[in-house]
């Protein structure tokens, strides 16, 4: 999100509340079994994806880089794959098993979410720790001869 707000705060702004909204329909879809909430999740993870590959392949229609295509980075590339997870993990609550087994594929999906969660979180941090590192090989250079000092 820090990128998106420093190149155009309007962008910056929608991905703020994408995030705020993901995260707080993630609580509640989990704490109310709702269909229509379940489905209101796919939707707005399907949306999110489809702005994301429009992004990638034309570029967006608005902005300070009107339809220029962005080139896809890490982070935006696991975002987009963990929007897919979380999608395909409400279209299974969708389908819940019958009688008993229904609150089996609730724990199901409750575990496959932290196991998301747990992942995004590992691959944020091994990006951060090579973003603060630098890529490449370390060249080491000699110091410059000091003129004057005499050799030994």
């Amino acid at each position: 999100m820090p990128p998106h707000l420093r190149e155009w705060w309007v962008a910056g702004l929608f991905f703020a509340g994408i995030s705020a909204a993901e995260f707080c329909l993630a609580f509640l879809a989990l704490s109310v079994a709702s269909l229509w909430l379940w489905l209101l999740a796919v939707g707005i993870s399907i949306a999110t994806m489809t702005v994301w590959a429009f992004s990638r392949f034309w570029g967006m229609p608005v902005g300070p880089r009107a339809w220029q295509p962005e080139a896809v980075g890490w982070p935006d590339y696991i975002s987009t794959v963990l929007e897919a997870i979380t999608a395909g993990g409400f279209v299974a609550l969708t389908y819940p098993a019958p009688g008993p087994d229904r609150r089996h594929s609730l724990a199901l999906a409750v575990a496959g979410m932290v196991i998301v969660t747990v992942l995004t979180g590992i691959a944020l941090w091994s990006l951060h720790r090579r973003s603060a590192t630098p890529l490449g090989p370390t060249v080491l250079r000699a110091a410059p001869p000091d003129p004057t000092r005499r050799p030994p």
